[in-house]
């Protein structure tokens, strides 16, 4: 080897091991601009998406774990799950809340599994080995399909299958893509034989919330697409029909972590939280932050934190 080539060479190395990590983190595209590890694994930031529920449930994480003696930075409203999961990969954040079905459908777009047990076994292999998930909650925030009380009481019906032989009569309200979905229309047709005309399918396109409510209460829509933690069920005395055939995709609370700051004792503590967190739990914290009179996400969990005994250490 030419010495002066070889010198060139190792120059050249040194030079861009100092320089590529500067440009890829530059480059980042995540907008909180990236992070990094700290080796303390009782030291982490818990962030959210853009919604009350998934604030509330990160400050429940966030105080449960203050209790138990972690140094806790946070970082909520971040937005969608495509700015989230990349902030959790580069250290930005290190736990944020998550929906196990949802979640899976983010790395496999193309999952046919619907049951709580699938979804989780999915979820386990389709994870990158930078991202870790706890133990899943009771509480499953899916989507449904909803009457009002007296359409129920009308009809004597339970599930979506009672649903199916008023096929005719239904007007049913949604999102637009709800009509194509495979666990819309489409499936609900396939599992319950609920064969909705496209001329009875009414577009509302705010996520089950207020319009969609308004128009099931009003008769505007017989049934419609509703999530199943939503403030609504209660408030306006709403039913869910029961799917027993799992048509919706499985969507249970579930913490997701950096691997680099998963420990026994996060686990622990966490678990310990996700056992009691139900799904009447969430539409009780979900109505008790919703409307003028609402209380602060915070305020909501310290609340839950209090009457469920981790406002202490765990086991103390």
């Amino acid at each position: 080897m030419n010495p002066s080539r070889g010198g060139k060479r190792l120059w050249l190395a040194v030079i861009l091991a100092i320089v590529l990590p500067v440009v890829g983190a530059c480059g980042s595209s995540n907008p909180l601009g990236g992070g990094s590890t700290s080796g303390d694994l009782k030291s982490l930031v818990v962030g959210s998406a853009d919604f009350p529920e998934s604030k509330i449930i990160g400050e429940i994480y966030a105080q449960a774990l203050e209790a138990n003696g972690f140094t806790v930075g946070r970082q909520f409203g971040i937005g969608s799950r495509e700015t989230y999961i990349p902030a959790v990969r580069d250290h930005s954040i290190d736990l944020v809340p998550e929906y196990t079905g949802n979640l899976l459908q983010y790395f496999n777009p193309k999952t046919t599994v619907t049951t709580p047990d699938e979804v989780e076994l999915a979820l386990f292999r389709a994870l990158p080995g930078d991202l870790s998930i706890l133990t899943p909650a009771p509480a499953n925030d899916t989507d449904t399909v909803a009457v009002s009380a007296a359409t129920a009481q009308r009809w004597n019906l339970k599930t979506i299958g009672d649903l199916a032989a008023h096929s005719a009569e239904v007007k049913f309200g949604g999102p637009s893509e709800f009509q194509t979905r495979a666990e819309g229309l489409p499936g609900l047709k396939a599992k319950y034989g609920l064969d909705i005309n496209p001329d009875n399918f009414v577009s509302i396109s705010d996520g089950g919330g207020p319009a969609t409510v308004r128009a099931l209460v009003d008769g505007t829509v017989t049934a419609a697409n509703i999530f199943s933690t939503s403030p609504a069920i209660p408030q306006d005395k709403l039913v869910v029909l029961e799917d027993p055939k799992n048509n919706f995709l499985a969507a249970n609370v579930v913490p997701l972590v950096s691997s680099q700051k998963k420990s026994d004792e996060l686990k622990t503590v966490l678990d310990a939280v996700s056992a009691k967190l139900t799904t009447e739990g969430l539409i009780e914290l979900n109505t008790a932050v919703s409307g003028n009179s609402g209380v602060d996400p915070d305020e909501a969990a310290r609340k839950w934190i209090q009457a469920n005994g981790f406002d202490k250490p765990i086991g103390k």
